[in-house]
């Protein structure tokens, strides 16, 4: 098994890929950004900005269908590919019950 099967092996929440608009809120800033995956606990998005790792920030996903999903969340890495959130609580949205 690749390390990277063994990390998604581990996952309590599966990730599902999404093409979601989402604001990233920073203090008073909002930036328009990319998610490309979500979970019940944490997202990826391409960010239009670089975050340090720790920083708190202000999510709010614009879904194809229903509400904003709005969570806090801490950036938790910066990968290649773009920047790994933690949400502050778990969320709840039809395409992560259909994972």
């Amino acid at each position: 098994m690749s390390p990277v099967d063994q990390r998604r092996e581990r996952r309590q929440y599966p990730r599902r890929r999404v093409a979601w608009p989402v604001l990233v809120e920073v203090g008073k800033q909002r930036h328009p950004c990319q998610a490309v995956d979500i979970s019940a606990c944490g997202a990826k998005i391409v960010p239009k900005i670089w975050l340090r790792t720790g920083a708190r920030v202000y999510l709010r996903f614009i879904p194809p269908e229903g509400e904003p999903l709005d969570v806090g969340a801490l950036v938790w890495r910066a990968d290649a590919d773009g920047l790994a959130f933690f949400f502050t609580r778990t969320i709840d949205h039809s395409v992560l019950r259909s994972a």
